[in-house]
């Protein structure tokens, strides 16, 4: 029993022993084998070789910058332009006179016959309208239409008057008898006058409004209307 226990304490410390012994020997061993790798490493260089540059290059690029040269053609300055001095006073303009139309020369000679005067505005004895040219022509149109009543039964001094109303385009739209004379054969000569009128010249352009209603006095006497 002695002899077992002995030999049992005696592996046991053989084997702890070897154990403690291993414990320090390793890291020497490990210690010594990482020396050993580090002298045989081989350093490799990873410097890239800068190509060789030009001495040119070199000085240009060292050599300080040209001033950008002054442009040849210098603008001169701008002047202040002047001010503009507004004028007092007031500019008025006569419109132009609207163009009369013309007249021919049996118009014109009816226009003398009329009354009317040579001059630079023709006028007639009648200035009831602002164009008495215009008048003198309704006039004288109906003048040439009317087939005077004559004869013993129909006295001199008879005195009929219409009115009629004429568009712009001057066509008559409308003929009323606005005073008899007393006497069928002079009223009824009068109206067939007007009748037989359908259209006069346009009217003049002084003349505002769609149309314009005339008074037309017709007098029986030697000398007509």
């Amino acid at each position: 029993m002695d002899a077992r226990f002995r030999k049992s304490v005696k592996v046991s410390t053989i084997i702890h022993a070897v154990i403690i012994l291993g414990v320090i020997i390793a890291p020497l061993v490990a210690n010594w084998l990482l020396r050993r790798q580090r002298k045989n490493l081989i350093v490799i260089d990873l410097t890239l070789a800068l190509p060789d540059i030009p001495a040119d290059a070199v000085a240009a690029a060292t050599a300080e910058p040209k001033p950008p040269e002054p442009p040849r053609d210098i603008p001169e300055e701008l002047k202040p332009k002047p001010k503009v001095q507004k004028s007092t006073k007031r500019v008025t303009r006569t419109p132009p006179k609207p163009n009369q139309p013309k007249l021919s020369q049996e118009e014109i000679r009816r226009l003398l016959a009329a009354g009317a005067k040579i001059g630079d505005r023709t006028s007639t004895a009648t200035d009831e309208f602002p164009e008495a040219w215009y008048y003198a022509l309704v006039k004288q149109a109906m003048y040439d239409a009317w087939n005077q009543p004559s004869g013993p039964a129909v006295p001199a001094g008879l005195r009929t008057i219409v009115v009629i109303r004429v568009e712009r385009n001057g066509t008559i739209t409308r003929r009323t008898l606005a005073q008899t004379s007393g006497h069928a054969l002079m009223d009824d000569s009068v109206m067939k006058a007007v009748q037989s009128v359908s259209k006069l010249r346009p009217l003049p352009s002084q003349w505002t409004g769609a149309h314009k209603d005339i008074d037309i006095t017709f007098d029986l006497s030697a000398g007509g209307l």
